[in-house]
């Protein structure tokens, strides 16, 4: 008698571990993989560098130099309005008063989406960055600083071509480690393959 009303419920576990192992391999095969690159328009301000030898003052912002740069990304939307991502940033170089400052970053991020048609979608991302800059001042100072910070931004990935979108994205990040200080905005222009 035992083994009979065991017999059904294993059976019924069973049918839905296959149902529900289906579901998710039908979803990951459902999953976007993308690759790209931008180019980047990027603005440091609230500079403030420090340390034994130098202080350079908080009101030096206007700087003006290389303020194009790039950055490469790739990363998978595991449904429509869920993934992640992975970027390298070059944010340029920028130049004032006898200070150059010329940061690099990498990022990893958490994207939520919302869908407008098949293949565009808004969405926002947030995460971690790790950044690191080489600074270059009077008298011959040269010194490197290095950190980590949260970041966030939002976009818009709007398809052009079958598999082949175009992307904008407005991001920021505030630099605040080892005696460096910077908010950094950046706004991006690019395009991303979907796989």
């Amino acid at each position: 008698m035992k083994a009979l009303t065991t017999k059904p419920i294993a059976a019924i576990v069973l049918t839905s571990s296959i149902f529900s192992a289906d579901l998710r391999a039908e979803e990951f095969n459902d999953a976007d993989v993308f690759v790209g690159g931008s180019m980047s328009y990027s603005k440091l301000d609230n500079l403030s560098i420090s340390s034994n030898d130098v202080s350079v003052p908080e009101d030096i912002n206007e700087f003006d130099d290389d303020r194009h740069s790039w950055k490469a990304f790739a990363g998978v939307w595991f449904n429509s309005w869920l993934g992640v991502e992975g970027q390298y940033l070059d944010l340029g170089e920028f130049e004032s008063a006898g200070t150059k400052v010329d940061p690099t970053g990498k990022t990893l991020s958490l994207l939520v989406g919302l869908p407008l048609t098949e293949q565009t979608r808004l969405y926002a991302k947030g995460g971690r960055m790790w950044w690191e800059t080489d600074v270059n001042g009077p008298l011959g100072f040269d010194t490197s600083r290095e950190g980590d910070t949260m970041f966030y931004g939002v976009g818009l990935s709007a398809g052009i071509l079958p598999n082949v979108n175009l992307r904008a994205e407005y991001e920021r990040a505030k630099f605040d480690d080892d005696n460096f200080e910077a908010d950094l905005d950046f706004a991006s222009l690019g395009a991303e393959f979907i796989f």
